[in-house]
C-alpha cells in the first residue's frame, strides 16, 4: 500500500519522535514552519538558528539533526512526495520559483508575521482536511487545491524576501553555496574538485580558496563530511557488512 503523499506533523512529534543530537535522514522533501519559539538544528553541512515565523526548506535524503528546542517550542513539519506536487498542475513558473527556493535557501527565510500567518493558517486547515476533521465529499480534490493554494502562497514570499536579501549574498558566498548544492547532488559517484569547479568554470585553486574563505574548512573537508553523515546513517539503518558500506 502506497504511503500518503503528504503529511503534517505537529511540535509534539519532533519533542517525543526525534532525538537531539541524533543524524536523521529524511526520505520525501519538507518544509518546516517554526510559529514560536527558538531551536537549532543542522542540515547538511549547515547550522541553522530556528526562531519565530522562520521557514526551512530541505530536499529528499537531506541529513538533519536537532541540537535544542525551546519549551515554547511551536511548529509544523510538512512532508510531500516529488510525484505529488508534480501532478498538480501548478503553473510553470510558480513551480520553478518554489523548486528554485528548495535549493537555494542556506538558513531559514524569515517571513513577515503578517505572511507567516497566511501559511500557518493554511497548513492547519490542511491538516485537518487530511486528519478528516472536516468531513468533505472529494477530499482527495480539496486537499490538492489546498496544497496547490499553500504554495503559491510560500512561493510568493520567498520570491519576495529574495528580491529584498539579492544582494546581500556575495559573489563568494554565491559561490560557495552552489559548490554545497552540487555536493549535494553529486557526493555519491563525485569526489572530485576538479568535477565541482568544471560545474562552475572555475578553477580548483580559486574554487578552494572561496571555499575555504567563506566555510573556514576545504572542498574536500565539505565533500567528506557528506560522505561521511551518508555512511553514518547506512551504519545506523542497514544490516550490510561495514566494508560494504
Amino acid at each position: 500500500m502506497q504511503s500518503s503523499p503528504l503529511k503534517i506533523f505537529t511540535e509534539h512529534f519532533i519533542q517525543t519522535q526525534l532525538q537531539l543530537e541524533k543524524l536523521y535522514q529524511q526520505h520525501h522533501p519538507a518544509i518546516l514552519f517554526v510559529k514560536k519559539g527558538k531551536g537549532l538544528m543542522s542540515m547538511q553541512i549547515n547550522e541553522i538558528k530556528l526562531s519565530e515565523n522562520s521557514v526551512v526548506l530541505a530536499e529528499s535524503k537531506t541529513v538533519f539533526t536537532i541540537h535544542s528546542i525551546s519549551e515554547d517550542f511551536e511548529a509544523r513539519a510538512l512532508t510531500y512526495r516529488n510525484d505529488f506536487i508534480e501532478k498538480l498542475g501548478l503553473k510553470l513558473n510558480k513551480l520553478k520559483v518554489f523548486k528554485y527556493f528548495k535549493t537555494h535557501i542556506k538558513e531559514s527565510a524569515h517571513l513577515p508575521a503578517d505572511e507567516f500567518d497566511l501559511l500557518w493558517a493554511q497548513i492547519n486547515l490542511l491538516r485537518d482536511v487530511l486528519h478528516n476533521k472536516i468531513p468533505l465529499n472529494y477530499n482527495e480534490d480539496v486537499v490538492e487545491h489546498l496544497f496547490s493554494a499553500f504554495i503559491y502562497t510560500l512561493s510568493s514570499s520567498l520570491l519576495k524576501q529574495e528580491k529584498l536579501n539579492k544582494n546581500k549574498m556575495t559573489r563568494q558566498e554565491d559561490i560557495t553555496f552552489e559548490f554545497i548544492k552540487n555536493v549535494f547532488e553529486n557526493f555519491k559517484t563525485e569526489r572530485s574538485l576538479q568535477f565541482y569547479a568544471d560545474k562552475q568554470q572555475l578553477t580548483i585553486r580559486h574554487l578552494s580558496s572561496v571555499v575555504k574563505s567563506v566555510t573556514k574548512r576545504t572542498g574536500n573537508q565539505i565533500i567528506s563530511e557528506f560522505v561521511m553523515n551518508e555512511a553514518k546513517i547506512l551504519l545506523s539503518t542497514t544490516n550490510e557488512a561495514i566494508y560494504k558500506i
